[in-house]
């Protein structure tokens, strides 16, 4: 055999060794993924507050927080969803929310936990997801709450679909650089003999946003706080039917680009 066959046979074999050791280099790189991510519960779900035995809205990380409701609020749902919400581009865009549907006989409690996905983050807080009667903002816990009430119907509202008007109160936060959206909400039936007039009642308006703020308490709070005072943490299935992404989409808000002027 000539030299340079020899050459370009051990060449060959060298290229195949390599390959070979390339594929199970691959192959060890995924199992330790797997290995190591695999195992990890996922930063979104839910579990039981210690103290209360209530099921609840957790996250476990980017920012650690759950809720507080009150104990007269009985859970009604529990579930996650993927979302496109409308953004002032020609796309819409991509998030997700984690949320819980509570009831105390005269009113519904939601609490969300609603996350961007790829370059998205959320509107400014200013812009609310719907036309408030009165809003504000204060410090709270070091973050910046924002306040809003509204009346809002089923079209509108994908919690209020068994009433002809709802009014609702919004606590909002929006953490993590804008790309976690934490809300506590809580609704009322409007009766329809106050419909038209029910947002020009002041006294009215006073007294139910009073209610709305004893009905639930964001918790910020840390790893190991949550490690403490949450138990049997879980991943969250797909949201009952009634909660469709078109009208979950729109609840949440818009969206804007990162980094946009």
């Amino acid at each position: 055999m000539l030299a340079a066959d020899v050459w370009l046979l051990s060449a060959k074999r060298s290229g195949g060794t390599m390959k070979i050791l390339l594929i199970i280099v691959a192959i060890i790189a995924v199992a330790v993924f797997v290995f190591f991510m695999g195992g990890q519960p996922p930063l979104r779900g839910a579990g039981q507050l210690a103290a209360s035995g209530q099921t609840v809205i957790v996250s476990r990380a980017r920012p650690p927080l759950s809720f507080a409701p009150a104990a007269d609020m009985q859970l009604q749902s529990l579930g996650n969803r993927t979302l496109r919400p409308k953004t002032r581009h020609s796309v819409d865009g991509d998030a997700r929310i984690w949320f819980a549907v509570y009831s105390n006989g005269t009113g519904t409690l939601i609490t969300a936990v609603a996350d961007t996905e790829g370059t998205w983050e959320w509107e400014a807080a200013h812009h609310p997801a719907f036309p408030a009667i009165r809003a504000q903002q204060y410090a709270y816990k070091g973050e910046t709450l924002y306040e809003s009430l509204m009346q809002l119907d089923g079209g509108s509202d994908p919690f209020c679909t068994d009433h002809a008007a709802c009014l609702v109160y919004r606590a909002k936060l929006l953490l993590n650089f804008r790309r976690t959206q934490v809300i506590m909400e809580y609704h009322e039936p409007v009766p329809e003999a106050r419909i038209r007039d029910i947002a020009f009642d002041g006294t009215a308006l006073n007294a139910f946003q009073q209610r709305a703020r004893k009905t639930c308490e964001i918790l910020m709070t840390d790893k190991a706080w949550l490690e403490d005072n949450i138990k049997g943490f879980k991943k969250l299935d797909g949201a009952d039917d009634r909660y469709s992404r078109t009208r979950l989409s729109r609840w949440v808000g818009e969206m804007e680009r990162e980094g946009r002027p």
